[in-house]
């Protein structure tokens, strides 16, 4: 066993390790045996943990599943929210809202697992939002990223919006909230940035680079069952850090880039290879390539 699938284990099976890691060589994705997926590149997933559903988007459409993605159950948005879909989050709590960004006509939310949709911007300042993220534990709290002008947070399930940070200096890509303790907030907000994952209190006491990769990353995610675990996907590959964003492993597989990825609390870990579905049961460390 290499000395990186070891790492690998561990992390998986102690969780207090900490770990840092530089890049190293890869083989292609032709190599590995991995899918070449030509459908249309999904961009957001997540899991609704009360219905069972895993959601995912596309630029151009929304859809669920109830068998872990071997069939899908497309989601009509209204017309008036025609565009490029950006971003998907749902709520925490039994009672789940599901947001949708779509740049050029803001954010929706649907309150009856995508049957009906209400257009929530009052108080954005423009409809370019590139990024959503629902908060950890507070099921009525949602952070949206309008391009060019910040941060906002909506405390009554999007029907009103306030600026609360102008972000961190790099373009936010994507945007989680994690649930890990501080001194002074409910949690933690973790951006993609094209210069490295950035992290910052939720109380907006300034931005700090998560660790010491520097990669492009497009992709950042949390874990449902393990707070302090942080997922984060470049062109590079993936990275899995199990102590909040200090230290970062660089898995060997996936090798192709990752496009989106949404956790279980049972541990199952969905990922998306442009149109392609993926998954891993052990968090990260192995992968199943179905084609779904």
């Amino acid at each position: 066993m290499s000395l990186l699938e070891r790492l690998a284990r561990s992390v998986t099976l102690l969780g207090a390790m900490t770990v840092s890691m530089g890049l190293a060589a890869l083989p292609n994705a032709a190599e590995s045996g991995q899918p070449h997926p030509t459908a249309a590149p999904i961009v957001s997933l997540e899991f609704d943990d009360v219905s069972g559903a895993l959601w995912k988007a596309t630029p151009g459409s929304l859809a669920r599943s109830l068998d872990e993605g071997l069939t899908w159950i497309p989601v009509v948005l209204p017309v008036a929210s025609r565009g490029r879909i950006a971003s998907l989050t749902i709520s925490a709590g039994r009672s789940k809202t599901i947001y949708v960004a779509v740049i050029g006509a803001g954010v929706l939310h649907s309150h009856d697992g995508g049957r009906s949709w209400l257009l929530r911007n009052q108080g954005l300042p423009s409809l370019e939002v590139v990024a959503l993220a629902a908060h950890s534990t507070q099921p009525r709290t949602v952070y949206a990223n309008v391009a060019g002008n910040g941060i906002f947070r909506s405390r009554d399930a999007g029907a009103t919006w306030h600026l609360v940070d102008r972000g961190p200096a790099e373009s936010v890509i994507q945007l989680v909230h994690l649930s890990m303790p501080n001194e002074s907030g409910t949690g933690w907000l973790f951006a993609a940035t094209s210069k490295g994952v950035r992290r910052a209190k939720d109380c907006f006491c300034g931005w700090q680079s998560a660790g010491a990769v520097r990669l492009s990353f497009r992709v950042v995610a949390t874990d449902a069952g393990w707070p302090s675990r942080v997922y984060a996907a470049a062109r590079e590959g993936l990275f899995i850090s199990p102590d909040g964003g200090d230290h970062w492993i660089r898995m060997r597989e996936p090798v192709a880039a990752i496009t989106a990825l949404a956790s279980t609390p049972s541990g199952r870990l969905y990922g998306a290879i442009n149109g392609k579905l993926i998954s891993s049961v052990n968090r990260g460390v192995t992968w199943e390539y179905t084609v779904r």
